[in-house]
């Protein structure tokens, strides 16, 4: 005998002994044309063990469902770990689905549970039909229709309804308004056939946003009821507007930093526009964060010494809300950490147990709050600040201090304020002090009778210096001592026979350096002087007249002979003018005639050796470049100074 056959019989002894049993039966309704599910034990089943099971009959006979089954257990096992359902959305396996129920459908239907440790129990439905209530209809307060899938948009203090018709005279058809899944209204019979369910709200609120209502028939049990839903809308203006800078309002001049305008409960999303004084800004980046309404504008600001104390606005544009305006501002302080004026590094001679004195100069915005000193031992000092006059974002502090041994090394001076410490501190080398170094001085003759000494300076030792220069005769006497801070001197020219020494150094408050020696008479003139008389003599300018009308008596000759050749040309173009005729009639070419070289008379021209424009740092009178013919004074070739040249043109 087949195995199935077999289960089948066991099945009908089971079904005989059921129907011996009374069990209280439970009348459900389902509606014509749709899904009906029926719930076994009211939903309420428990099995027990792997051993128990549902089975579900019709009219105790036909046999329509188990639970579990084969393709409960399949879908068991391939079911994800992270698959979850919850409330209605979770399907009831153990409740028996009636695909688009018709009349053949209605009947007796009961649900038996064997348990594994407890006897089986029976659930009784009887199924019975009954027409569709059909779709619920919503109109506004106007009575039109509304077929949108909302309603407004609204704005904040208006007012709205909402009616629900159902054409259905059953008297069990019940007719409902639900917002957000909470019942709020039940309908009354607004006249015969018609159900109607009203929802009227007065000053509307932002809690209408987006609230969903929906009108629901229902008719029967098992079978879910109809529904027409709307959504409402509004234009809502910004519940906040807020440029976040966690109260620092503090901006170092050119250094970028990302503020960000947050505008909350703006509906629809608002356009954000920032303003700097009377500037409009371009925000670097934009966001919309809908859940909460949070729409978020990012902008990248820079600002300048001139933004200080310039109002930043953050300016929300809602254009459905034209006459209102949403904004949030705050005031700039624009500024910059100190900054050290002097780009290189100082020496600072220092002698121990002798009192020193640095000032260290900055520029900053605002004002710094303290100076700092640190020695190279790491010890730090604080001094405080000054304003230095006549500038407005100029400020200096004093170190007044003894020098150690410790102190030999690097001295740097920060100054802090509102935005922070100096990033490159004023750096000071602190040396052992003491007297000056011998200056450097180079000797330049200047005419007509002086000569100049410039002297570089050495290390000053740590304190101001002064050049001094003192002229020695041969016999060792002083003849002059001058002194001068630049180490600039200007001295009487000397006569070449006469041995006078120059000897220069430097001094200090700590005292004189070791000295330099110069021998004057030892130098030789850089310019050769002008002792000659550079007036021209009368005759001169005769000769000049002559050279004028032979320079122009020349050109015109030029002119005519330019003018016969082109007249020459022009007549014989023709013919070729290289081409001489013979007395035989052939012709022969003219061979080229011999130049003879220009025979020009030796000239005596004397350059005096100013020409070369040298830049003659001397007050006293130097003639300008000339070219001298011959002596200016003599006529004799003999007589001519040595320093001049004669050259031949």
């Amino acid at each position: 005998m087949d195995h199935k056959m077999l289960s089948f019989l066991v099945l009908s002894c089971c079904i005989q002994c059921i129907l011996a049993i009374d069990t209280e039966v439970v009348v459900l309704r389902a509606v014509r044309g749709r899904d009906a599910r029926l719930p076994c034990g009211q939903g309420k089943v428990f099995l027990d063990g792997p051993d128990s099971y549902v089975l579900w009959l019709k009219n105790d006979r036909d046999f329509l469902y188990r639970f579990p089954n084969d393709d409960t257990e399949r879908r068991s096992i391939n079911q994800l770990p992270s698959s979850s359902c919850a409330g209605a959305s979770c399907p009831e396996d153990t409740s028996l689905l009636l695909k688009r129920v018709g009349d053949l459908d209605g009947g007796v239907y009961r649900c038996r549970v064997h348990y594994q440790a407890s006897p089986s129990v029976d659930y009784v439905i009887d199924v019975r039909l009954v027409d569709s209530p059909g779709i619920p209809r919503i109109y506004d307060e106007a009575g039109d229709e509304i077929k949108k899938a909302y309603v407004g948009p609204l704005s904040l203090g208006s007012d709205f309804a909402l009616i629900c018709e159902v054409d259905d005279d059953q008297p069990d058809t019940l007719v409902y308004w639900r917002r957000n899944n909470e019942v709020i209204e039940r309908a009354h019979t607004a006249r015969p056939g018609v159900l109607r369910a009203e929802v009227r709200v007065r000053n509307v609120t932002r809690a209408e946003l987006d609230a969903h209502y929906e009108c629901l028939a229902q008719n029967a049990d098992v079978t879910e009821p109809l529904s027409a839903s709307v959504v409402v809308k509004m234009y809502l203006p910004p519940l906040s507007v807020e440029i976040r800078l966690n109260n620092n309002f503090d901006f170092e001049a050119g250094q970028p930093r990302v503020v960000d305008c947050v505008v909350v409960g703006c509906v629809p999303p608002p356009t954000i526009t920032w303003h700097l004084g009377d500037n409009l800004l371009k925000p670097s980046v934009h966001k919309e964060l809908h859940d909460g309404n949070y729409t978020v504008s990012s902008l990248t600001l820079a600002p300048s010494l001139r933004d200080s104390k310039h109002a930043l606005v953050c300016r929300a544009h809602n254009p459905h809300l034209e006459n209102a305006v949403f904004e949030d501002k705050v005031t700039l302080n624009v500024g910059y950490r100190p900054i050290c004026l002097t780009t290189r590094e100082e020496t600072v001679g220092a002698i121990e147990r002798e009192a020193e004195t640095l000032t260290c100069v900055v520029d900053a915005s605002p004002e710094p709050l303290q100076f700092s000193w640190t020695f190279a031992d790491s010890r730090t000092l604080y001094t405080s600040v000054k304003k230095v006059q006549g500038h407005h974002h100029r400020y200096s502090s004093t170190l007044t201090w003894l020098p150690r041994d410790g102190d030999v090394g690097m001295l740097l001076c920060r100054a802090t304020n509102s935005f922070g410490e100096q990033k490159r501190p004023c750096s000071y080398n602190i040396a052992p002090g003491g007297p000056p170094q011998p200056p450097d001085c180079a000797v330049l003759r200047a005419y007509p009778d002086t000569l100049r000494v410039q002297c570089k300076k050495g290390w000053d030792g740590g304190r101001r210096q002064t050049i001094h220069l003192e002229l020695l005769s041969s016999d060792g006497t002083v003849s002059l001592n001058v002194s001068d801070t630049a180490g600039h001197f200007q001295l009487p020219d000397n006569d070449e026979e006469t041995n006078i020494t120059a000897v220069v150094y430097a001094s200090n408050a700590r005292g004189r350096s070791e000295v330099k020696t110069i021998h004057l008479h030892t130098l030789k003139p850089l310019v050769a002087s002008v002792t000659e008389d550079t007036q021209p003599r009368p005759w001169t300018k005769w000769v000049e007249a002559a050279a004028g009308a032979v320079v122009v008596i020349a050109g015109l000759a030029a002119t005519v002979l330019c003018v016969r050749a082109v007249r020459a040309r022009r007549g014989g173009a023709d013919h070729n003018p290289d081409l001489v005729p013979r007395s035989d009639g052939s012709f022969h070419r003219e061979p080229d005639f011999a130049r003879e070289e220009r025979v020009v008379g030796t000239t005596n021209i004397t350059v005096n050796q100013l020409a070369s424009c040298q830049n003659q740092y001397s007050p006293s009178p130097v003639p300008s470049c000339r070219v001298l013919v011959g002596c200016a004074h003599a006529p004799a070739p003999d007589s001519c100074p040595a320093t001049q040249h004669s050259y031949y043109v």
